[in-house]
């Protein structure tokens, strides 16, 4: 019988699942490693193919439903049509790391499941996200019979055949195409903390002692020369969340990157271009990647077609910024008005002022086309929330126009 290892990673490139993908083939290569994907760019599938990944394309009537909730349903078509797999683990991609065998571990259980502990009680959960999503998944009174437990992390599941078989139709009862973010976490809480999963070796895996640790909301970071460590100060098998503590993120970038990433001159289509851009302004390259978008995305035409890629690499360059990146970043400004002539959404215009008050705040170069065009979208906006009789929003955008203004 064989393992597998199963995630999505939907609307990702490569520099997002490059830690991911080269931790496993380091430390976990005993496994089969397949991902859901929807259209992934030529070069990150290329690098995917490369590192022995199974690509799975993300069937099109779940392509409208909540990832993190139709994902369970991918998962069970998928072991369903393969039973050679009896150790399975479904996983978070991009913000976890194998440092080990997981497979190798609880190898005296039969029918078991591997479920994770955070670092907190649901009651205490700072943003009110599982307060939020137990409440509208289950009511309140469901969310106070539990809310003095443990926060349990939907993200990383590891189990028997029969353990995983027996979570996914649990899961499945509640999630629905009309699922809401955060179902999944809601649902699993609700699972495990009304003993609903009737496994025979139900486990917790807590930040102290269990080979997957969610790093989220530890407090004390442990690190070695080349690991994260858990409580103990022993070495995890996994990592999940470890994006969340510079320290984690940093030693992640030693251990799991390139350290020096060449562009593939073979892989030049815009979505190809853009994930090769990303990998170059993780690396703080500024002047290659500066080359590169001028060489392969400037010119390119129907930029919209991948709009929401080139705003998240517009804040992706202010996060890693040095010096070099100010040509580039003039650059961008000039390209975003282009592109977002048009069509654009209300979550975009946040985005694209929050890009412009950060610049501007750090002293960066600001295009006085792109200034204009800041003000003048939420001049717009304002305009048409007030004559769709929505004062609210038009008052919240009169008052970013005033804080733009100062």
């Amino acid at each position: 019988m064989k393992n597998l290892v199963m995630g999505v990673a939907k609307g990702y490139g490569w520099n997002d699942i490059e830690p991911f993908v080269n931790s496993f083939q380091k430390n976990c290569n005993n496994a089969d490693l397949v991902l859901f994907v929807d259209n992934p760019s030529k070069f990150t599938e290329d690098k995917l193919n490369r590192g022995g990944v199974r690509i799975e394309q993300i069937p099109e009537n779940l392509k409208s439903m909540i990832i993190v909730c139709s994902r369970f349903i991918m998962y069970k078509n998928f072991i369903d049509a393969h039973p050679e797999y009896e150790k399975i683990f479904c996983t978070d991609v991009r913000d976890v790391i194998f440092q080990g065998d997981l497979f190798s571990k609880y190898a005296d259980n039969k029918n078991f499941l591997v479920y994770a502990k955070e670092a907190d009680l649901i009651k205490n959960d700072k943003g009110n996200y599982n307060q939020t999503w137990i409440r509208q998944l289950f009511g309140e009174s469901e969310y106070q019979k539990i809310a003095d437990k443990i926060i349990v992390c939907a993200g990383t599941i590891y189990g028997s055949r029969s353990g995983i078989n027996i979570f996914l139709e649990n899961m499945l009862k509640f999630i629905t195409p009309k699922s809401n973010w955060g179902d999944d976490q809601a649902t699993l809480n609700y699972l495990v903390h009304n003993k609903l999963l009737s496994i025979e070796n139900l486990i917790a895996s807590d930040v102290d002692t269990g080979e997957i640790l969610t790093a989220g909301l530890i407090k004390n970071e442990k690190i070695s020369d080349t690991n994260i460590l858990r409580g103990n100060g022993e070495i995890p098998a996994v990592v999940h969340q470890y994006d969340r503590h510079e320290i984690f993120n940093q030693l992640v970038d030693k251990i799991y990157r390139e350290k020096i990433f060449q562009p593939d001159e073979n892989f030049t289509d815009l979505k190809s271009a853009l994930d090769q851009m990303f990998c170059l302004v993780q690396r703080q390259n500024f002047n290659a990647a500066t080359k590169f978008f001028i060489n392969y995305v400037s010119r390119t035409e129907n930029l919209n077609l991948d709009s929401y890629t080139l705003l998240k690499l517009a804040e992706f360059i202010l996060q890693r910024y040095n010096p070099d990146a100010e040509f580039l970043i003039l650059l961008l400004q000039k390209t975003l008005v282009t592109d977002f002539s048009s069509g654009i959404t209300i979550q975009q215009i946040e985005r694209i002022y929050r890009f412009f008050v950060v610049a501007k705040r750090d002293l960066h170069c600001v295009n006085p086309e792109f200034t204009n065009f800041v003000k003048n979208m939420l001049v717009a906006c304002i305009d048409a929330f007030y004559k769709n009789n929505n004062p609210e929003l038009g008052k919240k955008y009169v008052n970013l126009l005033a804080d733009w203004s100062n």
